[in-house]
């Protein structure tokens, strides 16, 4: 998702801070929201509970539309008809 700098994105941050969640549970959201969940990691305990924490993040039309426009997000490729 934009290889990183999403996460620094002021639509992202802005978005980030109405939700009072994280740039990464707004991503989540918004690929749920699309239909895909990417599968995040992390070694970090915190962050690997926060991202199970976003279950509960209804994006307006408005946000996901938003994010959609941020150059570079993109949707998810299906395992089923990609050759990896």
């Amino acid at each position: 998702m934009g290889r990183g700098e999403l996460f620094t994105h002021p639509t992202m941050l802005a978005i980030a801070e109405k939700y009072g969640k994280s740039v990464a549970q707004i991503a989540l959201a918004w690929s749920w929201a699309q239909g895909f969940l990417p599968l995040p990691k992390s070694v970090t305990e915190s962050r690997i509970i926060e991202n199970l924490d976003f279950q509960d993040i209804e994006l307006t039309p408005e946000d996901v539309e938003s994010i959609t426009a941020i150059q570079g997000v993109t949707g998810a490729y299906d395992p089923d008809t990609t050759n990896f």
